[in-house]
């Protein structure tokens, strides 16, 4: 069985939204995440918004913290199932490529 790994990027919350800052975090490493649970909230120049887990998981890292601002679609923390491990998971980051959103 393959460990799966998930990417929490920054989402875009409009057709301008070029980047956002991580407000505040609701999770830690550590901690399971059900799909829809709020895991961390981004404003912008424009609005305020809670981002949801998009899998069931473990949230393993947060890459950005509190008060970073970064361009969508870039690594801001991940999840992943137990079976992952710590290299599994430096792996997934030093190969993640940041996603283009349109």
């Amino acid at each position: 069985m393959t460990a799966s790994i998930n990417a929490v990027t920054m989402p875009k919350l409009g057709m301008t939204m070029t980047e956002g800052t991580v407000a505040c975090w609701h999770v830690d490493a550590g901690e399971e995440v059900r799909e829809g649970d709020e895991i961390f909230d981004v404003e912008t120049s424009k609005i305020s918004n809670a981002f949801e887990s998009p899998v069931n998981g473990i949230f393993r890292r947060r890459i950005a913290g509190e008060g970073d601002t970064l361009p969508v679609g870039a690594l801001v923390g991940v999840i992943a199932d137990a079976a992952a491990s710590e290299a599994d998971i430096d792996a997934f980051i030093a190969g993640f490529k940041t996603q283009e959103h349109v």
